[in-house]
């Protein structure tokens, strides 16, 4: 049998349908505004405009997405975790072998998109991370955000694109390159979104986006100062990683988790899993302890404290 006998006919390809459903929000954890966030998402709507978020790891740039679409009823989201391993099957598709014996397509994440647009009569794409992509993958988003709307997939002979009644609202984030970017964005692509830079939020702002309850005052107080001094200390280049608002976020819960259990002290524990396990190089375990001491106090290393 040739070759060409043998070859898949891209007309008779078969794709996997998406439903819009299966991309609704369920639940979102709470967010506070400190930008006036929900308002420039509502104005995207008419802008449609594709966005992107930049800015430090962990303040809450997809979490204020999610939680913009989880107030808007039967509004599918779809969102993609961007690395260096994204591959065109990814972001494009691939066909599969179904157990009956058939190979459909399953769509990547851009046709799923569209699709769910045109379903739903809109739908919202958010690419995390999007520096994460190589220079070639990048590319491949160029056609979805300019003004043709859409992709051709040549597996299929088909072109995806947005229908006139559709609204497909794309959010990309990022870190900055020195702060977990792998790649540079292209500036082709760069120049096809709307940038808002984000920064850590300020400690009264930040006070109103984490759980305080039941975290005695002083220690969270010097919390937030300590996450001050390591984002100054990332700056110049003697940390390399800041403590960032999830990361307090997440300290307050492991300290409510054990601030009743006999034999642990939970502002140590806070400290020693939370704080200090973010670094590995001895030099930088100094700093973050001299920082500690300065603030909570030499005590807070004494051995004999963990298991008050």
């Amino acid at each position: 049998m040739s070759k060409e006998s043998s070859a898949i006919n891209p007309a008779s390809l078969e794709y996997i349908q998406v439903n819009p459903e299966d991309h609704y929000v369920r639940e979102v954890p709470a967010y506070h505004e400190i930008r006036n966030e929900f308002k420039i998402y509502d104005g995207l709507l008419a802008s449609r405009k594709p966005l992107l978020i930049q800015g430090p790891k962990g303040i809450g740039k997809t979490l204020s997405i999610a939680k913009w679409v989880s107030k808007k009823p039967k509004m599918p989201f779809i969102q993609y975790d961007c690395s260096e391993g994204t591959k065109e099957s990814n972001l494009i598709g691939r066909s599969i072998i179904h157990k009956s014996g058939t190979t459909p397509f399953k769509l990547g994440v851009i046709p799923t998109a569209i699709e769910l647009a045109n379903k739903a009569k809109i739908a919202v794409l958010c690419l995390e991370e999007v520096g994460s992509l190589a220079p070639a993958m990048q590319k491949l988003l160029n056609p979805l955000l300019d003004w043709r709307s859409g992709l051709y997939v040549d597996a299929l002979d088909k072109t995806f694109h947005l229908e006139d009644d559709a609204k497909l609202i794309v959010f990309a984030t990022s870190n900055p390159s020195n702060n977990g970017g792998i790649y540079e964005l292209n500036q082709d692509l760069k120049s096809r979104f709307a940038i808002w830079n984000w920064n850590y939020p300020e400690t009264k702002d930040e006070m109103s986006m984490v759980n305080l309850t039941d975290i005695p005052k002083e220690f969270s107080k010097g919390i937030f100062l300590l996450a001050m001094e390591t984002r100054a200390l990332e700056k110049n280049g003697s940390l390399d990683y800041a403590i960032s608002t999830r990361d307090i976020s997440d300290a307050f819960h492991l300290y409510r988790s054990y601030k009743s259990v006999t034999g642990i002290n939970a502002e140590q524990l806070v400290l020693d899993l939370k704080i200090l396990g973010n670094y590995d190089a001895e030099d930088q375990i100094d700093t973050i302890k001299s920082r500690i001491e300065s603030i909570f106090g030499k005590a807070m290393f004494d051995v004999s404290k963990k298991s008050q």
